[in-house]
């Protein structure tokens, strides 16, 4: 089914067009640069410090992490579905997901 919706994506005109979307990509397709071997961070980073309850503020939300680590500021990752906090070069365990 989705390989449908993709023929019929590319079928398509924006506008008023002359070229489809897939004639459009295919122009495109030789300038594009081969994606990167090494993996690559797609997370945003945030270095917030830990505040006097032991938590964190990440955008619109407040994490809890360890009351050792009150005072100190930590790097935090945050993805679309978990965050990965850590302290120095250590991950924090039970803080992803």
């Amino acid at each position: 089914m989705v390989e449908q919706w993709d023929r019929q994506d590319d079928a398509r005109r924006i506008g008023s067009r002359s070229r489809t979307i897939a004639e459009d990509f295919a122009l495109e397709r030789p300038l594009l640069l081969p994606l990167p071997e090494e993996p690559f961070e797609t997370g945003r980073l945030f270095t917030p410090r830990v505040d006097r309850y032991g938590q964190i503020p990440v955008r619109t939300n407040r994490y809890s992490v360890p009351i050792r680590l009150i005072g100190k500021r930590v790097r935090v990752i945050l993805h679309a579905s978990h965050l990965v906090v850590y302290d120095q070069n250590v991950e924090w365990p039970g803080m992803n997901g």
